[in-house]
């Protein structure tokens, strides 16, 4: 019956896969003859060919970059990656290559190559107005909903984590996501929204079938995938979520318009703030609702990673958590037990600790994904021909020895001891708050660099900080069967993530219990 269905849709979909064939092989020939080709250095020549040097980074991603950061720390080379080719630049060019026009130097055609977007159908121009939203209306509002998303965020640890009056085990990475999905659900579509189980179902699975469909399209050769991509079937699953995010939100959308034209009160959400502007910047309806599953990938995944990552650093080092509920208590002692943006600012081991995290866990080993479209000479004499994807290697970066002295020790004071001068600043930054885990630098690109960073990085900053201060004042936690080491993360090629199955056990604090 199988083979029967299989031929029936093989043969109604022939002539469009002969059609696509015939395409892809005339733009291989094509692209052959006309592509111009770096002559930059080739890290791995020795693996062999294309597929086999893109198999050995599926495998030693890591030892890749660490291997060119030795060889060629100054100067570029080529790297074959699981997205093809890329000439990945040492971190002097940063300077230069970020102050380039984005018809120069293109920020979206270098995440839509990425994130597949031909076959994903992710938006990187409609994308431009979230992120524009998130710069100008949710960092600004920072100040006035943090106490709305402080409390938002101690119900529900609260009520995800449960009371653990005994020593609990749980896989954290489940009770975070729904956390962290919840909370800035409340920012996003506000406090009924957030909390209807279709939305943190969208909200959560979204990620999850991009990136399924991400992998699943990127092991095939990319003359290929225009005809792979008919059968993976999430794709379809990704469209799906658009459909029923519009099913969704369209009667939310049309309600509140109405309220906008009677001249009612109006929420105080993303939601709102994109309605707010969307005529002016000719987004539909239906674009608004599929921009929440945006912010949901962009904003809620990494968060819950950084959070889960923060957890296994800090359990296996009671010491650590001992400091910072001292810190937290203190700083909220002083601002009358008020979690304000200020009061957070002031916790600097915290933000420490975080930075440190994020140094030692990092979710790429590179960074600075850009398109050339148009040929660059950079001041060394470096030639970029255009058409190539460039990339810079972090993973290295984050262990060097001259930027970061004894890179392979976890030291939570690393950074709040920089931003205090009580060490030696080894990088020479203009202030030492640029050890902040906010800020974006070359020798810090977590959360990117230049122009296109991250724009929502202070409202995760916030959230995460908020989560760690209510899961620290209300939890103790340990590793199981008195485990000491660290559970390792997960791997594939140049991505890391924190392994969602791993058990830590949690159990209320006295005090806690009885608030």
């Amino acid at each position: 019956m199988e083979i029967e269905q299989l031929s029936h849709v093989l043969s109604d979909r022939l002539p469009a896969l002969v059609s696509v064939a015939l395409f892809t092989i005339v733009v291989y020939a094509v692209s052959s003859l006309w592509n111009e080709k770096s002559t930059l250095p080739l890290l791995g020549a020795g693996y062999g060919n294309a597929a086999q040097r893109r198999k050995e980074y599926m495998t030693n991603a890591a030892k890749l970059y660490q291997k060119g950061y030795e060889i060629f720390r100054h100067q570029a080379y080529r790297m074959t990656t699981l997205n093809g080719e890329r000439i990945v630049v040492p971190l002097e060019a940063l300077e230069e290559l970020r102050g380039m026009p984005d018809n120069v130097v293109n920020n979206i055609i270098g995440l839509s190559k990425e994130i597949e977007t031909k076959y994903t159908s992710l938006d990187g121009e409609n994308s431009a107005f979230a992120a524009h939203m998130v710069r100008s209306d949710l960092t600004r509002s920072l100040n006035r909903i943090n106490p709305e998303l402080a409390a938002e965020v101690e119900r529900t640890v609260r009520e995800e984590l449960g009371p653990c009056d005994d020593w609990t085990s749980q896989m954290p990475f489940n009770q975070i996501l729904r956390v962290v999905a919840i909370v800035s659900g409340r920012v996003f579509l506000g406090p009924d929204l957030c909390r209807r189980e279709e939305y943190i179902y969208a909200s959560t699975m979204y990620t999850v079938d991009v990136f399924r469909a991400v992998s699943k399209i990127k092991a095939w050769n990319q003359y290929l995938k225009p005809i792979v991509q008919f059968f993976i079937p999430e794709l379809k699953t990704l469209s799906e979520h658009r459909r029923k995010a519009r099913a969704f939100l369209a009667p939310v959308i049309q309600e509140r318009k109405e309220a906008m034209r009677n001249g009612s009160d109006l929420p105080d959400d993303m939601l709102q703030w994109m309605m707010n502007k969307a005529e002016s910047y000719g987004v539909s309806d239906a674009r608004l609702a599929e921009l929440q599953l945006d912010l949901s990938m962009a904003a809620i995944h990494t968060t819950t990673m950084a959070v889960a990552d923060l957890l296994c650093d800090i359990v296996i080092r009671p010491d650590t958590v001992d400091e910072l509920r001292a810190e937290i208590k203190q700083v909220l002692k002083n601002h009358d037990g008020v979690l304000t943006t200020q009061a957070l600012y002031e916790m600097k081991l915290l933000d420490s600790v975080m930075r440190e995290s994020q140094r030692w866990n990092p979710i790429s080993q590179s960074r600075f994904p850009r398109y050339i479209a148009k040929p660059v000479t950079l001041k060394d004499g470096t030639q970029i021909p255009a058409g190539m994807f460039i990339e810079t290697a972090i993973g290295p970066v984050n262990h060097d020895p001259k930027l970061y002295p004894e890179p392979g020790v976890f030291d939570p004071h690393r950074f709040h001891d920089l931003r205090n001068a009580t060490k030696p600043d080894p990088i020479n930054y203009k202030t030492r708050e640029q050890y902040q885990y906010v800020t974006v630098t070359k020798e810090n690109m977590g959360f990117g660099y230049g122009k296109h960073a991250c724009p929502g990085r202070f409202f995760a900053a916030n959230e995460i900080k908020l989560i760690m201060i209510h899961i620290l004042l209300r939890y103790d936690m340990r590793m199981p069967n008195g485990a000491t080491e660290r559970y390792p993360r997960l791997i594939q090629g140049s991505h890391e993530a924190p392994d969602p199955t791993v058990q830590i056990e949690f159990k209320q604090v006295q005090s806690a219990a009885q608030a």
